[in-house]
């Protein structure tokens, strides 16, 4: 009697399957969240050698990164740009995010001269949320 119950229970169990449909949608919907979620930063195009400071702190949120090098050259996304097209271009940016913050890099070894016209660029034409970029000061 048993033998009987058992072996129909065992010929279900073997036909039982089990359908990856849902999971792959699951997937796919976990990709475009995090696609959608993530941020994008545009990088500068060049290593600059940035100051220390002991008050560093590690933003992560809506930034538009321009460095200063050495020679003065502002670069923005991997060229080199004047400072009137930095400064549209950072106004681009910041009516699309509203949130933004302009992170400043400039080389230590650099003059002090373009740092400061470019800061007096931005605010003349209603920037004033703008950082000095510089690296934690190692701690002895």
């Amino acid at each position: 009697m048993f033998d009987k119950v058992f072996s129909d229970f065992d010929g279900q169990v073997s036909r039982a399957e089990l359908s990856m449909t849902p999971l792959i949608d699951m997937v796919f919907l976990l990709l475009i969240f995090f696609a959608v979620t993530t941020n994008f930063t545009k990088e500068t195009g060049i290593q600059v050698d940035k100051a220390s400071a002991s008050t560093a702190r590690i933003l992560d949120r809506d930034l538009l990164l321009i460095s200063v090098d050495d020679k003065g050259n502002y670069w923005y996304d991997g060229s080199i740009q004047s400072a009137v097209a930095i400064v549209t271009m950072v106004q681009k940016e910041i009516a699309s995010k509203p949130g933004s913050t302009v992170i400043l890099l400039p080389d230590k070894n650099g003059r002090v001269e373009p740092l400061i016209g470019l800061m007096d660029a931005l605010r003349q034409r209603g920037i004033t949320r703008f950082s000095i970029g510089t690296k934690k000061k190692a701690e002895n």
